[in-house]
């Protein structure tokens, strides 16, 4: 039998991430979150092009999205209002607000990957696409889609509202 390894249980904690007397991020959650963004937003123009888009993908899930996944999440999140709809800053927070009221644990991963610890303060020095290829990622395939299927269901749902108020 042996001893309980009793990191495995530390690990696992989700720290809290939002503030539930206003349903929002944590201070520090927020400005952890806004500084991953801006770490993807090469060209710093406050959106997230589909190439920025999927370098971020890769960072946290070791896979870019795929073109489904891609639209969902243009459909679902809010994005500049021409026809590149990249996905602002603003869309951003909104998808992972509604992946930390789902499935906290999955924003917290993604944290995590980026270097923050459970106090959300940065403590390792992380590469960014543009410094590195190798990924040491090692998600599986349903990591990768958690955001997107997340933000599926708020268009599905979006969808079902628009045609029972037509």
């Amino acid at each position: 039998m042996g001893k309980k390894n009793n990191n495995n249980k530390q690990q696992q904690k989700t720290p809290n991430l939002l503030d539930k007397e206003d349903d929002y991020f944590l201070e520090s959650v927020e400005k952890a979150l806004k500084e991953i963004f801006a770490r993807y937003d090469k060209d710093g123009d406050g959106a997230l092009s589909i190439e920025e888009l999927n370098a971020f993908a890769i960072g946290c899930n070791g896979q870019a999205f795929d073109q489904d996944s891609i639209e969902s999440i243009q459909e679902s999140f809010d994005v500049t209002d021409d026809d590149k709809q990249y996905l602002t800053l603003k869309g951003f927070m909104e998808m992972y607000l509604l992946q930390s009221s789902a499935e906290p644990e999955e924003t917290w991963k993604d944290i995590k990957k980026h270097g923050y610890n459970t106090d959300f303060k940065l403590t390792t020095t992380t590469t960014t696409p543009s410094t590195s290829t190798t990924t040491t990622n090692t998600a599986s395939s349903s990591d990768s889609s958690s955001l997107v299927s997340t933000s599926t269901q708020i268009n599905d749902n979006n969808t079902e509202d628009q045609s029972s108020s037509s």
